[in-house]
């Protein structure tokens, strides 16, 4: 498997990552469409989108025609935008973030509290999710640091109405101390390693997420 750092830079600089984040988002919510049909029971599958192609001149102009091609219901999109987003905010790019939410798309950010971005913005900006970044999670509950920056991410994020996801999870003590402060869902290697469609679907099963029909 490919990390996404080996080849994200290079397909922003190339532009080659507008053709990419289309053609995932489509086969991503395919898959979702597939996977309910066949009785999963997830709700929300959540698809990152660059920078580079939220820019591009007719970014909500595509993501309508995948929605109308895929059949997949808005509601059950969650769009994943970088802190970078946030300090590139301007005008346009709040017109197309309402749009998305006008759509029925959910909006997060990821890896939320590794930039500079403004916490003004967060009231700003129609946002539903705030994903905390990975580096603050590691080394929970035993740093200090990071404890008091997870619990204030947390409480703000709450404050504002905001979904709270903790990504990098990777034993039952971070999971225990997120849980005991506020955060409403986990992410990480403790629940799951990225798995190929056949092991997920397989994975689903084993935690009871399949509905016979």
């Amino acid at each position: 498997m490919v990390s996404p750092s080996d080849f994200i830079s290079v397909a922003e600089e190339t532009g080659l990552i507008i053709k990419i984040g289309y053609f995932i988002f489509e086969e991503a919510c395919r898959a979702f469409v597939r996977w309910r049909e066949s009785g999963y029971g997830i709700d929300t599958i959540s698809i990152n989108i660059s920078s580079v192609q939220f820019r591009e001149e007719s970014f909500l102009m595509q993501i309508k025609k995948i929605i109308a091609r895929t059949g997949i219901d808005p509601s059950a999109i969650e769009i994943e935008i970088t802190e970078r987003f946030l300090m590139e905010y301007s005008t346009v790019n709040m017109t197309i973030l309402e749009d998305l939410r006008i759509l029925g798309c959910h909006i997060s950010i990821d890896d939320f509290g590794t930039g500079y971005s403004s916490m003004s913005y967060l009231k700003q900006l129609p946002l539903d999710t705030i994903k905390i970044d990975r580096s603050f999670i590691m080394e929970l509950p035993e740093n200090a640091h990071d404890a008091v920056v997870s619990k204030s991410i947390i409480a703000l994020s709450k404050s504002l109405g905001y979904q709270v996801i903790a990504e990098g999870i990777e034993n039952k003590a971070q999971e225990v101390f997120l849980k005991e402060n506020g955060c409403d869902i986990g992410q990480g290697y403790y629940f799951s390693k990225p798995l190929p469609e056949e092991a997920l679907l397989a994975f689903f099963k084993e935690e009871g997420i399949k509905t016979e029909r």
